[in-house]
């Protein structure tokens, strides 16, 4: 029924029934746009997503997602892993048409830019600087692609992070910028950046120590609500890099669950923070300017400060508001604000709404620890805790009032029916076609 609405508009569909079908026809020709459903034979919606970020940027190829899961968690990890839109079903076909042609707007306008580095450039195999050989990719997403690489003259294993966008000289300001703000952090808790750099092809790179273990944003999938007493235990490492972060004059700006790794080793659990590549240095700001991702907001919208929507100047605050954010998710078990929402509208919410008190959806959370949160999430960044002051407090608060076990629950699991993915070349699949009323 979508593909004949869009074909009746003008747009030529291309329709994939499964995970494999999609990613065959994207790289079989030219693809403008792609509406993509998660519950996919083959491959997951999420896992054919990735794959395409490997080698295409969002605004080289958007990609919609059009899908039955309107949970929170799901549109976070759909935005995270690099889907410019997502749109909740039943479809309401004018919403889903002025989305595709929003976003194809965008595309129009982008300057074409320089060319993408050679896959065989930086793909698997290849060797970056005549020192790095790229082994196996580790994850992606929009802006970047990461490996686990081999330095060769010193014979260990490194991470290296590969700028998978076009080599604009914003992307590349950024990829610079990541560099020298993460080694100016150095900090057990911060992830180790040891070099960093450009090919001649014009691949930019990033070298970092390689980490065993999983995100929390994965552990966050897994356990429905978390203890205080487990927040604390990350809670603390967290907040006592950020403290030496802001002490530096680098506020992270993109603190969410994504961002914090839970390295695994013989000697137990170690809380990293990764990515300070959107971090900007409170020193600089004159001369650094206004960078932004594709044209927009940089960070996620669901754990962004109310000051970064207001263009207010940025400290350390507003990662203490992010922090503040993931703390509610891991206690409540879903975010302050829906993120299924339109952006304007949780821009709003952020803005100008209180969240529900955690006590109200969770009489056993302690008052004081509800009170603690609060005040991290509080609208003016004045009012707000320093860094450190909001880890010391709370892992007192959580000693008094540790909590029962976390609550852990089953991986979601596919129901296997064949749905919604791609358009302006690739699909619409459903199992019993439904009347259409225009017809």
């Amino acid at each position: 029924m979508l593909t004949r609405r869009l074909e009746r508009r003008g747009y030529r569909v291309l329709k994939a029934e499964d995970g494999p079908s999609a990613l065959a026809l994207i790289a079989a020709e030219p693809v403008d746009l792609v509406l993509l459903d998660i519950e996919m034979p083959g491959l997951s919606g999420l896992d054919v997503l990735r794959e395409v970020r490997q080698t295409h940027t969002g605004l080289q190829l958007p990609i919609l997602m059009a899908t039955a899961r309107s949970d929170s968690t799901d549109v976070v990890e759909a935005l995270e892993a690099g889907a410019n839109d997502y749109v909740v079903k039943p479809l309401d076909f004018p919403i889903v048409l002025a989305r595709v042609e929003a976003q194809l707007r965008l595309r129009s306008l982008s300057a074409p830019g320089p060319a993408s580095p050679s896959s065989t450039e930086t793909g698997p195999g290849t060797v970056l600087a005549g020192k790095y050989r790229l082994e196996s990719l580790i994850g992606s997403g929009a802006f970047g692609s990461v490996y686990r690489a081999r330095h060769l003259d010193l014979a260990h294993d490194v991470a290296v992070k590969v700028l998978t966008a076009r080599s604009a000289p914003d992307s590349l300001a950024r990829f610079q910028r990541e560099g020298i703000a993460a080694c100016r952090v150095k900090h057990p808790n911060a992830v180790a950046v040891t070099d960093f750099g450009a090919t001649g092809g014009g691949a930019a790179f990033l070298v970092m120590e390689l980490l065993e273990g999983h995100s929390l944003h994965e552990e966050m999938k897994h356990v429905g609500r978390f203890a205080a007493g487990r927040c604390a235990e990350i809670l603390s490492p967290l907040c006592s890099a950020l403290a030496e972060a802001h002490a530096a004059g680098i506020v992270h700006r993109d603190i969410k669950p994504a961002n914090v790794f839970l390295q695994r080793s013989a000697r137990g659990e170690t809380v990293k923070v990764l990515d300070f590549g959107i971090a900007k240095m409170v020193d600089e700001d004159a001369r650094s300017g206004s960078l932004t991702v594709d044209g927009g907001v940089l960070g996620t919208p669901a754990y962004m400060a109310p000051e970064r929507f207001r263009g207010d100047p940025i400290d350390g605050a507003a990662d203490v508001y992010s922090v503040g954010v993931m703390l509610y998710q891991m206690l409540a078990g879903r975010l302050p604000f829906p993120a299924d929402v339109e952006l304007m509208a949780l821009v709003m919410m952020h803005l100008h709404r209180n969240p529900p008190l955690l006590r109200d959806l969770d009489p056993e959370i302690a008052p004081e620890i509800d009170q603690i949160v609060m005040s991290a999430l509080r609208k003016d960044p004045r009012q707000r805790p320093a860094i450190a002051s909001l880890a010391t407090d709370f892992a007192e608060a959580a000693r008094r009032n540790p909590g029962t076990e976390s609550v852990r629950r089953d991986p979601p699991r596919s129901s296997g029916v064949p749905e919604v993915h791609t358009t302006s070349t690739t699909d619409v699949v459903v199992d019993k076609e439904p009347p259409d009323p225009d017809e």
